[in-house]
């Protein structure tokens, strides 16, 4: 079989693609970009000096050259590439006119990996461009450039990869350990072993060696350490080493996962405060695609840091995490501890005593003990047992004045009420936890006990809800709650509460990747004000008597306290104009359904009072709440009536029903789904109302136009931002949600609704009659 050859403009293009993520205008120069490609140099720069050769790549800085790139088209010619790089760089500079001191050569493609070398030119002589003694892996990014022609010694402070890099990696390890036959709980081991050998010395890639090599390196890492007791040493080496069956598929592809690494720079970017190992495993698991079946969901790390903020931690704190993880809270501590270390005058040798963790799992138990060896803690007391067990409980009970924690979501016979309760009793009177939990503890009926219970032990300082796709892929909606142990709450007390809605990430084909605007900075600035007793400035947040919490089945989500938000007229207007829009959708989408609206809609009776234009009252006092009379749809036969369910497209009209007795609203009305979506429905219908997607219907206590009704049901649609699974529109809650009436009469004009659905449902009847 012919030997595959693969192009080089695949490297090019991967070239391209990095570069672009490191900082720079991959553009042309004379398009306010940074790159030049081959001839087109000494067009750009005719006295160059090049005469004539053509390197891939010439990029500038600031409209000058700066960096040569030589790429080659596969990793074994990675010093090939370097070389010419040089050389390159050197002609240049030998025609005085222009000076290069950085020469970059790329080897290799995405799909068999790739290896990247920076060479920088110091005293007439060609050396490793390095960080923190490490040499730089990755493709050099803008600021390292800088960092360099600044410094001129070679050596530059690493950029921290964005977290796309991160993701990127992580889908491309996912897939190279799928591709090896690696078994999904078994994956993060093997990155916890290569990230340690890599930390430690270069791993031998000669074919056969591999394996061995990373084994030797893991044991040579762990065994040289004061970090750890000469058992959890032995149980570390054990946990990690590669053996077997996943060893010898491994071996071939260490290589490959090697590279990946290293193209974000492992070695330099481990020795800075960034939590490396913590990142790419957050990455790993969340967008590994088949890696749900671990088990595992990992705190983004900008969380934990936001945590220990919220709670303050210092150098003369002593901080606990009962489900640690990979050990993300802990180091967010320990950095907080650090910086502090000086200023409050506790030497390192105290701190790196007083951080506790425990964790089940014994990959992930091994992750977090090394995220902790890697950044110096000291005796990394971690457990690798549950905290529930006497052994722990006794030992750490009372001892510590901070805790953090989030809890496993919906672990089996271990509730989540059940680990922050095991927080807090390891804090001593006055501790503080900061816990990230799913928000349903908060508001549903099955801790409503375990609430008001927790309130006569201890006090709520603050509720603060987080974006709903935080934890992506992972649908579950939650809320950080600081609570102070030992202090029974007064019915005085304040309570700050907050929403984030921007937390300095967006969801983006697929993936949480970061955009501007974070909410992070003014929440935690607000909370710090709050807990001084200075006036609040901002309408993220919000106070709320702790008597109120302290009623019996009484929530603690901020959703229920928090009020609506300033709205501008713009907003509220493409709310209305969308209640109208999906109501036509649905006479397009769902086939006969024009021939249930109601000719008069709307029509719900005479003797209805006049509305009162421009008041805001609770919802009740302009509608009748009620309830769906039907059972799940599959009850019914095919009909003529509209069924509703708590689905939202298609103005939640799932198909048309055959009539039962009692069950239809013959005047139409508003429907409100359980996630509290509201639609105006201008026909008879009939709705579900047993179970957990019961559906709510409202009906008008005041004369209404079509244009009131569109009006309240935007009203309630732009406050859908309060319910969620664990805390569904269910009739109390709707009782909470206050309305503005319109400022002015809203007169139905031009065609009725009835007449606009008639018509599009004839013109969709003639163009595929046509």
């Amino acid at each position: 079989m012919a030997k595959e050859t693969r192009a080089e403009s695949r490297c090019r293009y991967l070239i391209r693609r990095v570069a672009e993520g490191r900082g720079w205008n991959v553009r042309h120069l004379s398009r306010g970009g940074d790159f030049l490609e081959e001839q087109e140099i000494e067009s750009s720069f005719p006295g160059i000096g090049l005469h004539g050769s053509k390197p891939d790549f010439l990029i500038c800085h600031k409209g000058f050259p700066a960096i040569v790139v030589e790429a080659k088209n596969d990793m074994r010619k990675i010093d090939l590439a370097v070389r010419e790089a040089v050389e390159y760089a050197e002609q240049i500079n030998e025609g005085g006119k222009y000076s290069v001191t950085i020469a970059v050569g790329a080897a290799g493609d995405e799909d068999c990996g790739n290896v990247f070398r920076t060479m920088f030119r110091q005293d007439g002589k060609w050396i490793p461009l390095k960080s923190h003694g490490y040499e730089l892996t990755g493709f050099p990014s803008v600021s390292e450039v800088e960092s360099a022609l600044i410094t001129s010694n070679g050596t530059v402070e690493v950029s921290i990869p964005p977290i796309s890099e991160f993701v990127t990696a992580a889908i491309s390890l996912s897939v190279i350990l799928r591709e090896a036959k690696i078994e999904a709980s078994l994956r993060p081991k093997v990155l916890g072993a290569v990230i340690t050998a890599l930390f430690w010395g270069e791993i031998d890639l000669t074919e056969g060696r591999e394996i061995d090599s990373v084994n030797k390196l893991v044991s040579d890492a762990i065994s040289s350490t004061d970090h750890f007791s000469d058992s959890k040493k032995r149980q570390l080496i054990d946990t990690l080493r590669l053996v077997g069956g996943d060893a010898s598929r491994l071996s071939g592809k260490i290589a490959r996962i090697v590279h990946l690494l290293k193209s974000l720079n492992i070695r330099s970017v481990m020795r800075t405060d960034t939590d490396f190992l913590g990142i790419l495993y957050e990455a790993f698991i969340r967008y590994g695609y088949d890696n749900n079946a671990l088990g595992i969901v990992f705190t983004p790390r900008h969380i934990t840091r936001f945590c220990a903020d919220l709670i303050d931690v210092s150098a003369l704190d002593t901080v606990i995490d009962i489900a640690c993880g990979s050990g993300g809270f802990l180091v967010s501590s320990y950095d907080r501890m650090k910086e502090s270390a000086a200023r409050l005058g506790v030497p390192h040798s105290v701190i790196r005593e007083a951080l506790y963790g425990f964790d089940t799992n014994p990959t992930v138990w091994a992750l977090a003990a090394l995220n902790m060896f890697f950044r110096g803690d000291g005796k990394s007391h971690i457990e690798n047992r549950s905290c529930f067990d006497d052994e722990s409980r006794r030992p750490v009970k009372g001892r510590f004045s901070k805790a953090l924690l989030n809890p496993p979501f919906s672990q089996a016979g271990e509730p989540e009420r059940d680990f922050i309760s095991a927080a807090m009793d390891a804090l001593r009177v006055g501790g503080l936890l900061a816990v990230v939990v799913k928000s349903g503890i908060f508001a549903d009926e099955e801790n409503a006990q375990w609430r008001h219970e927790f309130l006569r032990r201890h006090s709520v300082v603050a509720m603060i809800s987080l974006p709903g796709d935080l934890f992506y892929p992972t649908a579950v909606d939650t809320t950080i709650m600081v609570a102070r142990a030992g202090c029974p709450q007064r019915a005085e007390d304040k309570v700050f509460v907050a929403k984030i809605w921007n937390d300095g990430f967006r969801k983006l084909k697929g993936k949480r990747v970061e955009t501007a605007g974070s909410q992070l900075p003014e929440v935690l600035a607000q909370f710090r004000r709050f807990l001084s007793g200075e006036p609040m400035r901002t309408g993220l947040v919000n106070t709320v008597s702790a008597g109120v919490l302290m009623e019996m089945g009484a929530e603690f989500c901020p959703e229920q306290h928090l009020p609506q938000p300033p709205l501008d007229a713009r907003t509220v207007d493409a709310a209305v104009r969308e209640v109208t829009a999906s109501i036509l959708r649905t006479t397009v989408c769902v086939p006969d359904i024009a021939d249930s609206v109601i000719g008069r809609f709307p029509d719900f009776g005479d003797g209805l009072p006049d509305l009162p234009y421009g008041v805001e009252l609770e919802i009740d006092k302009f509608f009748a709440i009620g309830v769906g009379k039907s059972r799940g749809e599959m009850n019914y036969i095919s009909g003529t009536c509209p069924y509703v369910s708590s689905g939202d497209p298609q103005n939640s009209i799932v198909r048309l029903v055959d009539d039962a007795a009692g069950e239809v609203f013959e005047t139409g009305g508003i429907t409100v789904t359980c996630f509290g979506q509201a639609y105006v429905q201008p026909w008879r219908f009939m709705a579900r109302g047993n179970g957990g997607s019961a559906v709510r219907v409202l009906m008008p206590r005041y004369h209404m136009t079509f244009a009131e009704l569109a009006w309240f049901a935007a009203q309630i649609n732009l406050q859908k931002w309060r319910f969620f699974y664990g805390r569904m529109a269910i009739k109390k809650r709707l009782f909470g949600l206050r309305l503005n009436a319109p400022p002015r009469p809203l007169p139905d004009v031009g065609i009725s609704i009835a007449g606009k659905i008639r018509k599009l449902s004839a013109e969709m009847d003639n163009v595929l009659g046509e």
